[in-house]
């Protein structure tokens, strides 16, 4: 069972980080820049070519394929975890039920993305999802869990910001949209750098504490 804690919790970690500041770049596109608009108030979506490669013209498409992919990978290796409860004791209700759950709306945005669904059709599921996020940011800070509890919180809580006023930067194009939208994008990538952080000193704390672990089946030579 050591060896499961090490194997997974570390790179959960950095899978958040990467998705978090992924997640702060789509706020950005969407929410945030401005469009190029025609004479008649369309948007203008241009297609731009690079040293013979065609950029995207559809930000959401492209990013959805990602979001899709990393929300199988936490769905999968969080139900297994939720049914396993491979980490010590309460690290299994912070961490282990949580990571299907991020799997869960990282999944549903990926496909909302993909079939060009309006985004605001989620505003509620992602801001009440933040909930238990907060939740279990609290948790941690109150019963000291991890090596730096102050950090793991606060990953948790900006997170939980950020899904929880998510829905203020899908109010139609403004003012007001765009700035909930900077703050979103802002909680979202200082919760992804803490996420990296901690994932990074989980893996070399990990690999010294197990540098003497074997299989039970032992090794070769």
């Amino acid at each position: 069972m050591a060896g499961l804690f090490m194997d997974t919790l570390d790179i959960w970690l950095m899978t958040l980080g990467i998705t978090l500041i992924t997640a702060a770049y789509g706020v950005f596109m969407n929410f945030i820049r401005r469009p190029k608009m025609a004479t008649d108030g369309a948007r203008v979506e241009t297609m731009e070519k690079t040293q013979g490669v065609t950029v995207c013209p559809n930000v959401n498409k492209c990013l959805s394929l990602f979001f899709i992919g990393v929300g199988i990978y936490a769905m999968a290796t969080g139900l297994w975890a939720t049914m396993t409860w491979p980490l010590p004791g309460p690290y299994n209700l912070v961490f282990s039920d949580a990571w299907p759950i991020f799997g869960l709306v990282t999944l549903m945005l990926g496909l909302a993305m993909y079939v060009g669904a309006d985004l605001r059709y989620l505003a509620l599921p992602i801001a009440l999802f933040s909930i238990p996020v907060i939740v279990y940011g609290v948790d941690i800070l109150v019963h000291g869990l991890t090596t730096e509890p102050l950090f793991a919180s606060a990953m948790y809580i900006l997170l939980g910001l950020a899904m929880l006023i998510s829905p203020g930067a899908m109010l139609p194009r403004g003012n007001v949209g765009r700035y909930v939208g900077i703050i979103v994008m802002i909680l979202l990538v200082l919760s992804g750098i803490l996420a990296f952080f901690i994932g990074i000193s989980a893996t070399f704390e990990h690999t010294l504490i197990w540098s003497k672990w074997v299989p039970w089946y032992g090794v070769s030579g």
